[in-house]
């Protein structure tokens, strides 16, 4: 097992996020999961974090959410697809909270990105953040199939906040990403997190029902 530390971890760090408007039915969940859907749409969440000192943990995350998700009476994200640079974040990713984690190398400057995972994917993507941020309360909530358990993550915390997200220019090797093919970005709907504090807490665990 790689060393990580126990959660709670209080991370700091900048993100860029952008919702996009997914097909329910183009979206393959575990066995007792639901998406969360309104006339047959969901939001879904493309995510690029940088997670700074002092972090427990330095690195670069990708992640992709198609849906919000009802399991076991709990609701949250379903976090489909998740690459990280750090070993450690790997490994804590999936024995604590059970977070589909992979690797992957990342470039990441002010304006764009570059990020190559290790089945296979390509991303380029443009970074935007228009105008000024404001201090905001930041949190998240996913769900996870823990096998015999629903497994529940939990983030709170604060962030400066503004108008920006993610224009993703090229992408190959991402058809294994379920709800991404045809899923439709929205515009004018992203955020930039210039900086943001917050908390992950341990998991919770609940048996399936």
């Amino acid at each position: 097992m790689t060393d990580y530390p126990p959660a709670p971890w209080h991370t700091h760090g900048r993100a860029f996020i952008q919702p996009y408007l997914v097909r329910a039915a183009d979206i393959e969940l575990p066995a007792g999961f639901r998406p969360v859907a309104v006339a047959g749409r969901c939001v879904g969440i493309l995510g690029l974090v940088e997670y700074l000192a002092p972090s427990p943990l330095t690195y670069s995350e990708l992640l992709w959410m198609p849906c919000m998700v009802s399991a076991g009476g709990l609701r949250g994200y379903y976090v489909a697809k998740m690459y990280v640079d750090s070993p450690a974040s790997l490994a804590a990713g999936r024995e604590l909270w059970a977070l589909p984690k992979q690797l992957a190398r990342f470039e990441i400057g002010e304006r764009e990105a570059t990020v190559d995972t290790e089945d296979g994917a390509h991303l380029e993507l443009s970074l935007r953040r228009r105008g000024p941020s404001v201090p905001l309360r930041a949190g998240a909530g996913t769900i996870q199939d823990g096998g015999a358990d629903l497994v529940r993550f939990r983030g709170t915390g604060s962030a400066r906040t503004g108008s920006g997200g993610i224009t993703v220019r090229s992408v190959e090797g991402a058809d294994g990403w379920t709800g991404f093919r045809g899923a439709r970005r929205l515009p004018g709907l992203g955020a930039a997190l210039a900086s943001f504090a917050i908390t992950m807490l341990p998991p919770l665990r609940q048996a399936r029902r």
